[in-house]
């Protein structure tokens, strides 16, 4: 774990944004939007994130914060995502954490728990309160620890799944139309060649290949339609196997899908540039007219109206070999959220921000179109004015499969994650598309088991050292015979398991 911070990375702490605002009023009342000081001194609580189509959101939401608590300032430093990681080990390696920061899997709940960094907010969710979120939220190892909440979630635990966008504008000077939007792997190459005919400059497909994560989740949702027994979610459960209790990246559906992709590339379908660029830099090309198609998250759809000021585009499920099912294992657990240092001094006024996060800034990623809320209720009475981001919603849903998770049979497997994490392999799955496309990489099969042989021996060691430190969990509680791959996984599941 890295100890100090870059002299860059100091930089970017001591850089925050600017609170504007306050009530014009020289005597503030309390009230539903209005003002609350009652002579309270000044005070300042700092909060880091990690979701760049989450930043204009907080930007209005904390001046509106402002608007109505002047006594409170939100310093909201500028960090770069990919930094983010490094910034937050150094900040726990020094005990030096910010009053509320986004959690990261490099450093989960469990390792910053045991460490005694964060506090519980248990009294900002009563039973009540709770109900309002979805079934799953409240998962241990992810958002509780010895059932008290430690993470408050930031969007709804149905995120994650890859969609495709297609771009109309494109299509239109094809000859084409929203019915020729690919459903399968050949209809995206027959398609691609008409593009390519019409207009020679333009490329049917754009990929960020350098953003790894957004490739080891795509390579994964289009595998399920080859291998569904294989999970396929990125992170450290991707390219599990649940029915053998292995790691299996090698399966016949990620082979094919990589190699899917490199003919994509050998026949210049796919545009040149996606392997040294970034997912930003893709969906900034593909709004700009240079690729018919881009893969992303449903969050996209914010960021191309806002930051690239382009509209006319529509969203559509992942074309899959054969146009197969295809899906995105979802667990329950909530994997975007915020923690509360155990350190701060602010906690009065961190309580009072966390409940107008959850009153206001949950329904402005609706109203801007970043996210769905955690809760339920604002999800279906929120009004959003944005036909994309609702179309995406709608196919992120359908995509979404309740899937076995060994969390929910053992507690004790969240100590195995935590040690995981510390063993597991630099590379994934996006890292070696990226080496494949490059040339690097020639033989892929043999890369993937290599990959998989790392990530068994890792899990192996991670069980065995929980084990030692007296916890009862074996492989056997990786493996789930009855699970049937594209059928929803429920709680009565896990009881024939136990019988």
């Amino acid at each position: 774990m890295k100890r100090t911070l870059s002299k860059g990375l100091l930089g970017i702490v001591a850089v925050s944004a600017i609170m504007s605002g306050c009530s014009g009023s020289d005597t503030p009342q309390a009230g539903n939007g209005q003002a609350v000081d009652n002579g309270k001194k000044p005070v300042t609580i700092k909060f880091w994130h990690r979701w760049p189509e989450s930043q204009p959101v907080f930007e209005k939401a904390i001046k509106e914060f402002k608007e109505k608590y002047p006594y409170i300032t939100v310093d909201m430093p500028t960090i770069a995502s990919q930094q983010y990681t490094a910034q937050l080990q150094a900040a726990v390696a020094s005990n030096d954490l910010p009053d509320i920061f986004s959690n990261q899997a490099a450093v989960p709940t469990d390792q910053l728990y045991q460490l005694g960094l964060i506090r519980d907010l248990e009294d900002l969710f009563p039973q009540k309160k709770k109900d309002e979120f979805y079934e799953g939220t409240w998962a241990e190892g992810f958002t509780t620890m010895g059932g008290k909440v430690y993470a408050m979630p930031h969007f709804t635990p149905r995120r994650y799944a890859h969609v495709m966008y297609y771009n109309l504008d494109v299509l239109k000077k094809a000859g084409l139309s929203e019915s020729d939007v690919p459903k399968s792997w050949d209809d995206l190459v027959a398609v691609g060649k008409k593009i390519k005919e019409q207009s020679p400059d333009v490329y049917p497909l754009i990929l960020g290949v350098k953003t790894d994560w957004l490739m080891s989740g795509m390579i994964g949702q289009m595998a399920s339609a080859i291998s569904p027994e294989i999970l396929p979610n990125d992170g450290v459960n991707s390219g599990f196997n649940y029915k053998k209790g292995e790691y299996e990246h090698y399966s016949a559906g990620v082979v094919e899908t990589m190699k899917y992709i490199k003919q994509l590339q050998e026949d210049k379908i796919l545009h040149p540039n996606s392997l040294v660029i970034d997912y930003r830099e893709a969906s900034t090309l593909f709004a700009g007219g240079k690729a018919a198609f881009v893969i992303d998250g449903t969050f996209l759809t914010s960021e191309l109206k806002q930051n690239n000021k382009f509209n006319n585009f529509g969203v559509a499920p992942l074309p899959t070999k054969g146009g197969k099912q295809q899906y995105y294992a979802f667990q329950g657990e909530t994997k975007a959220s915020v923690h509360v240092s155990k350190n701060t001094k602010n906690y009065e006024e961190v309580k009072l921000f966390l409940q107008f996060y959850m009153d206001r800034i949950y329904a402005m990623e609706l109203e801007m179109g970043v996210e769905g809320s955690p809760i339920i209720a604002q999800n279906k009475n929120t009004k959003v004015d944005n036909v994309q981001f609702m179309q995406g919603q709608k196919i992120q849903d359908e995509t979404f499969i309740l899937s076995p998770h060994p969390y929910t049979r053992n507690p004790s497997a969240v100590k195995v994650n935590t040690e995981l994490n510390g063993k597991k392999p630099k590379e994934n799955t996006g890292k070696i598309l990226e080496g494949y496309l490059a040339g690097q990489i020639k033989d892929v099969e043999a890369t993937l088991k290599k990959l998989s042989s790392e990530y068994n021996l890792a899990l192996s060691e991670s069980i065995k050292k929980v084990q030692g430190a007296g916890s009862k969990i074996s492989i056997d509680d990786y493996k789930f015979p009855n699970w049937t791959p594209l059928q929803p996984y429920s709680k009565n599941k896990y009881d024939e398991i136990g019988k």
